[in-house]
């Protein structure tokens, strides 16, 4: 099943499994990332194309969380982003964090039930103003600051356990963007001590 990044709580998938109890005639499916973005409106190609370089550095920073970036339009407006994951996906990752942690032939055994899962998808929408704005960045940093951002925003909406690289992910973040933020506002440089 596709968990969206708004779930109530973490037994969503055997809830909604047990659905035709209560509905008999109901028919529950499994959807996996692909099938639900597929069903999510495409952008414009012309506005596909003006955010090209900002999509690829968002590919480029939040492939390395085993995570395909894509942007699409949905509604509530007010949602940035969503982060589509299934249950394969989320038990390849469970794998691959024992792995790293295990050593000799625990991590042997781990790595050799490396399986090839769905990743993950981070849906910008681009119905919201904020990323509209972000896929306009040119430089580089900021960009990789924004991508950073709206991942971290929409990992919290799941409300699953944050690794140690996504907490690493969402402090870097909250920093950048507080740095930026305060650079553009013109802060006063801090006073220099007296000696």
């Amino acid at each position: 099943m596709c968990t969206p990044s708004w779930p109530p709580s973490t037994y969503d998938r055997d809830l909604v499994h047990r659905l035709p109890e209560i509905r008999p005639g109901t028919a529950v499916t499994d959807l996996d990332p692909a099938t639900v973005t597929a069903h999510l409106d495409s952008v414009d190609p012309s506005a596909e194309l003006a955010a090209a370089a900002f999509l690829t550095i968002a590919r480029e920073v939040i492939g390395e969380y085993d995570c395909d970036v894509v942007l699409r339009t949905f509604h509530p407006v007010t949602a940035p982003a969503l982060l589509l994951d299934n249950r394969e996906a989320r038990h390849e990752r469970t794998r691959a964090d024992l792995a790293e942690g295990s050593d000799g032939l625990w991590a042997e055994i781990l790595g050799s039930l490396r399986a090839e899962a769905p990743r993950a998808q981070l849906v910008l929408n681009h119905l919201n103003p904020l990323v509209r704005r972000a896929a306009t960045i040119t430089e580089r940093g900021l960009a990789v600051t924004a991508v950073e951002a709206l991942y971290g925003q929409a990992l919290l909406m799941t409300r699953r356990p944050l690794r140690a690289a996504e907490s690493a992910l969402l402090n870097r973040a909250f920093i950048g963007l507080l740095t930026h933020a305060m650079h553009d506002q013109g802060a006063a440089p801090e006073p220099r001590k007296e000696p």
